[in-house]
């Protein structure tokens, strides 16, 4: 057990104060509850030798006690229950800041409704463990402990009789407890399933729209969602079995004491208060017998998902810094590859094989190719979105796995090419990645990525909210914020990865022409499919299948005749014919 909850040790020893003060109002409430059956019991008996003083001092010893019960129950809650409310929300806080230091390849077999489940239903169940899980188990223990001394004290052979059902119900818990763990366990795996479908059905909407598939998918969320509401229902009939069951043998109890304590009281061995406080400790303990049984569910449903949590907390980012990185200072923006050779995790392909070029300070490079061919690749590496690579990327000379991430990043710009937007305005966008950047800088950016010959279709101007993912946006337009937002942070490394592709010839042209203006000097690598727009760049790299098999300049290419020779006539034969289709 200690090492199941051993992740959570860390928050709760930040507030242990609140902890204990926590468990000892749940001390002195009980202890001053149970006093009050111990009172009436003297109150009872004073009664016999009609003793009015004794009575009406037995009175205000349980109004009083009563009083101090109450305010130590609310002081037990308001410190327990504060306490695991502080602990979920830094819990929550810490689940999102290392999901987000976690490397893509993590993503790639975790799926975002997953993680959704984690950091709302799982923290959830946490949270429970961490309040109500400890404050009934403790109150049970205590209020268990303090009752059976009063009981052995008032009639020791009561307790053996009372307690005698006590083994049976020992081992029906043990039963229904491993039951609830395995169920639960299942319950939120479903629960996981059922987010990331609704995540990606509402995500793909408009696809699924397109293919008239919105019966088929809404069946295939209602069977998700009936198999979710069985299992629940499973695991809460198992559950509701603890409360009849702890009725039952607390009823059971409480005949077996009245059937033989009334004989003693008839015989004169115990006073009828005796009995009658006995009784009232017996009634006492059948809610924290109640409350056992339903705290050791939220424990167990707390340690289920405690693992789960855990499980991604201690997930190990790929790409961290490491103990003597490097700083850049982001010198002059000179990159070498030199024989690198890199495979995405599971596959046995090389997605990369053999490139070695150089990025020289203030160049242009293109890397063109087919569909495949790991153009992409290069600019993941460079970004350290993967570390798994051999041979070697210098950065001005610093190998790349030794330069800090955070400097490596802030000072390049990285524009994707399925131009993710924030569900936020066109600005807030833009200046993502610097965001104390003024008006006038927004509208230099707006400039240069030719996003101002659109400002009319923006009804607030820059203040305008793009929806999720940018969906008010057209393509193209969720293209040039992508770019906006690259050049942003005034980088020293500019890559650009197939930004163009929904953007037509006259704006990739107009785009190339503003930023070979406002980025002189800079360092820019630029993927491409589209060859026409890459006839200025200092080199070319042709890739095929993970290598580079052709590299030069646009003249030289073509007068070499291979394969970019190829594909640029055929681009160019393809673009006559849309003219001409146009024109008809």
């Amino acid at each position: 057990m200690s090492r199941r909850i051993a992740p959570l040790l860390p928050y709760v020893r930040r507030h242990r104060v609140a902890l204990v003060v926590g468990t000892l109002a749940i001390v002195v409430g009980d202890l001053a509850a149970l006093l009050g059956p111990w009172f009436l019991k003297q109150a009872i008996d004073a009664l016999k030798g009609q003793r009015l003083d004794l009575v009406l001092r037995a009175t205000l010893l349980m109004v009083g006690t009563a009083v101090v019960g109450g305010y130590f129950r609310y002081l037990m809650r308001s410190r327990m229950i504060g306490a695991s409310r502080t602990i979920e929300f830094e819990l929550r806080e810490d689940f999102a800041r290392h999901a987000l230091r976690l490397s893509p390849s993590y993503y790639a077999t975790h799926k975002v409704g997953e993680m959704m489940a984690l950091a709302t239903n799982d923290l959830n169940a946490i949270r429970m463990l961490l309040g109500p899980g400890i404050m009934y188990l403790v109150d049970t223990a205590v209020t268990t402990v303090i009752a059976l001394l009063l009981m052995i004290k008032l009639a020791p052979t009561l307790c053996l009789i009372a307690f005698a059902p006590l083994p049976l119900l020992g081992l029906c818990m043990q039963q229904i407890n491993s039951r609830v763990h395995s169920r639960f366990t299942r319950v939120q795996e479903l629960f996981a399933e059922l987010s990331s479908f609704a995540q990606e059905a509402l995500t793909g909407v408009r696809v699924i729209k397109s293919y008239a598939r919105e019966e088929e998918m809404g069946r295939r969320f209602v069977q998700q969602s009936r198999d979710y509401m069985q299992r629940n229902i499973g695991l809460l009939q198992l559950q509701s079995v603890l409360h009849p069951l702890m009725t039952l043998l607390a009823g059971f109890a409480a005949v077996l004491t009245l059937y033989f304590g009334g004989r003693q009281v008839i015989v004169g061995t115990i006073s009828v208060g005796t009995l009658v406080a006995f009784l009232s400790y017996l009634a006492m303990l059948t809610w924290p017998a109640i409350a056992a049984g339903w705290a050791i569910s939220i424990w167990q449903r707390g340690l289920v998902s405690l693992e789960r949590v855990d499980a991604v907390l201690t997930a190990i980012p790929e790409i961290q810094d490491d103990a003597d990185a490097l700083p850049w200072t982001r010198r002059s923006g000179r990159v070498v590859f030199d024989a690198v050779t890199f495979r995405y995790p599971g596959s046995d392909a090389a997605a990369v094989a053999g490139a070695s070029f150089e990025l020289p300070p203030g160049s242009w490079t293109a890397v063109v190719g087919s569909t495949g061919a790991g153009k992409t690749t290069l600019v993941r590496l460079l970004t350290r979105q993967y570390d798994g690579y051999q041979g070697r990327i210098l950065v001005d000379g610093a190998e790349l796995r030794r330069l800090r991430v955070a400097d490596l990043r802030a000072g390049t710009g990285y524009a994707p090419q399925d131009g993710f937007l924030f569900s936020d305005t066109l600005r807030e966008n833009i200046v993502f990645g610097a965001p104390d950047l003024g008006d006038a800088a927004v509208e230099q950016l707006a400039r240069v990525s030719r996003l101002e010959r659109d400002r009319a279709a923006f009804p607030q101007g820059w203040a305008t909210l793009v929806g999720e993912r940018g969906v008010t946006l057209s393509g193209g337009q969720k293209q040039r914020v992508a770019i906006a937002r690259a050049l942003a942070p005034d980088p020293t490394l500019l890559l650009l990865d197939d930004v163009f592709s929904s953007v037509d010839t006259e704006t990739e042209a107009e785009l190339l022409a503003e930023l070979k203006a406002a980025w002189k000097g800079r360092t820019v690598l630029l993927v491409t499919h589209r060859l026409l727009g890459v006839q200025g760049a200092d080199q070319i790299l042709v890739m095929e299948r993970g290598r580079i098999v052709e590299r030069g300049t646009h003249a030289g290419l073509i007068e070499a005749g291979g394969l970019y020779e190829r594909l640029f006539h055929q681009q160019m034969a393809e673009a006559e014919l849309d003219v001409l289709g146009g024109g008809a």
